[in-house]
């Protein structure tokens, strides 16, 4: 058996590698989540219970 008898195997392998490799770069290259501070607050309370922010609240009634 010849080299030339596997060549369009070899070539298939080739196009399929690249395809893939174009796939994984574009998945990996997506900008991360951003965690928000209701998540962040979320993830530091271990007993889950429900924390009130009235930061923007306050901000918005200053500025009034």
């Amino acid at each position: 058996m010849s080299l030339f008898a596997l060549l369009p195997y070899f070539w298939l392998l080739l196009m399929l590698a690249a395809i893939t490799a174009v796939i994984v770069a574009a998945i990996r290259s997506r900008p991360k989540k951003v965690k928000t501070p209701a998540a962040e607050a979320a993830a530091a309370d271990p007993l889950g219970e429900p924390s009130l922010d009235f930061g923007d609240e306050l901000a918005q009634m200053e500025n009034k």
